[in-house]
């Protein structure tokens, strides 16, 4: 089983884990070899389906399996031909094809070798040693691909209640303790290279979830910090590949009767593939791809021409052009290549902020060199408000020119223009800061 589609991070589907109804609110018996009803099988396909944030390969002891893909591709395995079923599905709609196998079957996956410890008594001695020095130590509950459990062990009775809560077949690391001296978390933050993960916790104990760590969290000249301090805060920083930094110990759970049945792949998830793409980006970068979707008025998601680069990519509408238009479609519309700059990276919410604009020239910049107060120009009118008209003066440069008032001027009022009308204007001032011009009324062309 996973959290999701998508690597560790925020992102957890149109509806929290998908596994409402299914599972209890402590996701008790989510994990890898659980045995489910029908039903739950059900209700986890339907999760699967709809991206809500839960993942899972499910299996029968007949070899019967359904496997979900990133595409809402649905495998689906048996002896039996099952023709009746394909038929009904393309009667659907649906699309059925053949396939030799399906690209998620377990077979295909390559796992520890040799396979991890198993986290069993001697392990848990060797807990409560760490403990006795350090004075308390973090320890790391994976109890699903993609999703983790924090808890902080300070004393004997907390490791006993805290082992009898572990899920079955859970990933075990142990770490470090937090700490409460925030500004040399907020430090490290600053200057690591590695992928790490925040780790908080509350006065009350509570641990919050674990985010992707960026350098930005270490600011503290915000209003909201990200990392908070004050009386009975924690917080520390854990990496999110550990061969960059081992833990204090790791190991796996074993079943009941002390077998390890666990199964970790170590092969590349399609999630693991995501997020090392990501991490290859930097601000800067030009990359390529192809305007997937749009968001009306906020922007279109791009797919970036990577195998795991898909609506990776988001084009915001004020990053898309030096110039006015009226649609997106204008610009980027679907289907379109387009070439454009890396602005930020998010771990986060697994998105790449990208711009067009940043790839071509300021034009604004460079008409505030060449033009004074003072100079007469001809411009184009592009948009009227109740205030004024917005008048193009250079392509991705326009200015605002004032409706005058009559008692303020001896001349006659011009005639208002209209949207295309070419006019004639006088530049009254240049705010580079602001990026605002002020326009007057012009001399009169004569045809």
């Amino acid at each position: 089983m996973q959290d999701g589609f998508f690597s560790h991070s925020d992102r957890r589907g149109w509806h929290g884990h998908g596994l409402a109804g299914l599972f209890p609110p402590d996701l008790s018996g989510y994990h890898d070899g659980a045995r489910v009803p029908l039903a739950t099988g059900l209700g986890l396909l339907r999760a699967m389906v709809r991206r809500e944030g839960a993942w899972c390969r499910l299996h029968t002891e007949d070899g019967f399996f359904l496997h979900v893909g990133r595409r809402d591709d649905l495998y689906i395995g048996d002896r039996r031909p099952h023709e009746e079923a394909a038929a009904q599905a393309r009667r659907l709609g649906l699309t059925v094809v053949p396939v030799e196998r399906s690209p998620h079957d377990p077979a295909l996956d390559a796992y520890d070798t040799p396979p991890p410890p198993a986290f069993d008594g001697a392990f848990w001695t060797r807990v409560h040693t760490l403990v006795a020095e350090r004075g308390g130590v973090l320890l790391e509950e994976q109890y699903v691909a993609n999703a983790r459990r924090w808890h902080r062990l300070t004393d004997s009775s907390r490791i006993a209640a805290v082992r009898t809560g572990l899920a079955p077949r859970a990933r075990i690391a142990v770490w470090p303790d937090l700490t409460e001296d925030i500004d040399a978390v907020r430090a490290t933050l600053r200057d690591t290279e590695h992928l790490v993960l925040l780790v908080q916790q509350e006065p009350d104990g509570a641990i919050r979830p674990a985010r992707i760590a960026e350098p930005w969290m270490g600011r503290t000249d915000t209003t909201y910090p990200t990392i908070l301090d004050g009386p009975g805060r924690r917080a520390g920083l854990v990496p999110l590949r550990p061969a960059e930094h081992p833990p204090l110990l790791a190991g796996v759970l074993p079943d009941e009767d002390g077998v390890l049945r666990a199964r970790w792949r170590t092969n590349p998830t399609p999630a693991d593939e995501r997020r090392a793409l990501l991490a290859s980006l930097r601000v800067g970068d030009v990359v390529t791809g192809v305007v997937a979707s749009g968001l009306d008025d906020v922007g279109v998601h791009v797919d970036l021409d990577h195998p795991q680069g898909w609506a990776l990519g988001f084009l915001r509408v004020p990053e898309m052009s030096w110039e006015y238009f009226e649609s997106v479609d204008e610009v980027v519309p679907i289907g379109r290549e387009i070439r454009a700059q890396v602005l930020h990276v998010d771990f986060a919410s697994e998105r790449v902020s990208l711009s067009l604009k940043a790839l071509r020239p300021d034009p604004w910049q460079a008409f505030a060199e060449s033009h004074r107060e003072g100079d007469t120009l001809r411009g184009t009118v592009t948009k009227s408000v109740p205030f004024g008209l917005f008048v193009r003066l250079a392509p991705g440069v326009e200015g605002l020119l004032h409706t005058p008032d009559a008692t303020d001027t001896p001349d006659p009022v011009p005639p208002v223009a209209g949207i295309g009308d070419e006019i004639t204007v006088v530049i009254a001032d240049i705010d580079p800061e602001r990026r605002r011009i002020g326009l007057h009324h012009g001399p009169r062309m004569r045809p």
